[in-house]
């Protein structure tokens, strides 16, 4: 195929697709006003209209194609550095469901999470990871080697057996790791989201697992996939055992 066929191969393919059909637009104005201009059957004054209308144009669609362009994918898929601090959520949630493996960073809002959450009548549920010995062994050769994985899990049981006290308040045991974390807010609600973290393996930082902010508003069928992937989860948890000794 010779390059003009090329070409006129690409052309068509890309104003099918509905790519560039401003570009091409323009240039084949620019090509009738050309051989216009040669043949001297349109004066000056109309070709340089017909230059400026076209330059109208391009400025124009240019604004319109950058305001249509979806966002960056690093926009969307973000790190735990972009959410800020944790018990920022929490003013005007009454439903928040939780798993990670010691759920730590959350824990350490426990205060937070009675204050804005359970003392208004919401209700709180959280899994984190079974304290069996092979189980966290299988878990911590995936996370990240800077976490006590056994220490940090101790610490969380014991204030998940302080806050069970608590109405509104549960939490279940998981005896395996599915690798993510997830944060759910308001499942029932139009404004509900939730936050899905990949674990990745044997991440340098726990910082570095991405981020994924997923709204009921911006897509119902993925919210309500995860809303069910965590009841899925609740529903294989194991009833805790009361934590022993801290």
């Amino acid at each position: 195929m010779s390059w003009l066929g090329r070409g006129l191969r690409r052309i068509a393919d890309d104003t099918g697709a509905g790519r560039h059909r401003e570009a091409y637009a323009v240039f084949l104005l620019g090509v009738v006003l050309v051989v216009l201009g040669l043949v001297e059957v349109a004066s000056i004054r109309v070709l340089v209209s017909a230059v400026l209308l076209a330059v109208t144009f391009l400025v124009f669609q240019t604004t319109r194609t950058a305001g249509d362009r979806p966002p960056s994918l690093d926009s969307v898929l973000q790190s735990r550095q972009d959410f800020g601090v944790f018990s920022q959520l929490l003013p005007g949630v009454r439903d928040l469901r939780v798993y990670g493996p010691t759920a730590v960073n959350v824990l350490v809002n426990a205060a937070d999470i009675r204050r804005f959450v359970l003392d208004h009548g919401g209700r709180v549920r959280v899994i984190v990871q079974d304290g069996g010995v092979e189980e966290l062994r299988r878990t911590a050769k995936q996370l990240d080697d800077t976490l006590d994985l056994a220490s940090t899990l101790h610490s969380s049981l014991n204030t998940l057996e302080r806050m069970r006290q608590v109405a509104g308040f549960e939490y279940r045991v998981l005896p395996f790791n599915p690798g993510f974390s997830l944060v759910v807010v308001n499942a029932d609600s139009a404004s509900g989201y939730a936050i899905f973290e990949s674990h990745g393996f044997q991440d340098s930082n726990i910082a570095d697992r991405m981020h994924l902010v997923i709204r009921r508003t911006e897509s119902e069928r993925w919210f309500d996939y995860w809303v069910g992937r965590f009841e899925a989860m609740w529903a294989a948890a194991d009833h805790p055992l009361p934590a022993s000794g801290g």
